[in-house]
């Protein structure tokens, strides 16, 4: 079965949409976390720090979750 040219560009579109919008949504949610940071008030800058390195742990994690998933393909 042969799939026409036009519906594979078509499907190509759509799964580049979602990704897109997938990309935006994981953005939204670390934005979000990062303005919670921001926004808390911190008696000292030591307290700052070790909120930012949670965070960036958690990035950190979550790449490596995601690359291993796509590793294995699922």
């Amino acid at each position: 079965m042969e799939v026409d040219p036009k519906t594979i560009r078509e499907l190509q579109k759509k799964i580049e949409v979602e990704k897109d919008k997938r990309e935006i949504e994981a953005t939204e949610a670390w934005r979000t976390e990062l303005e919670t940071i921001y926004k808390k008030k911190y008696e000292n800058l030591n307290a700052l720090m070790n909120d930012i390195k949670n965070l960036t742990e958690r990035m950190t994690n979550r790449i490596k979750i995601l690359t291993k998933m796509i590793k294995e393909g699922v």
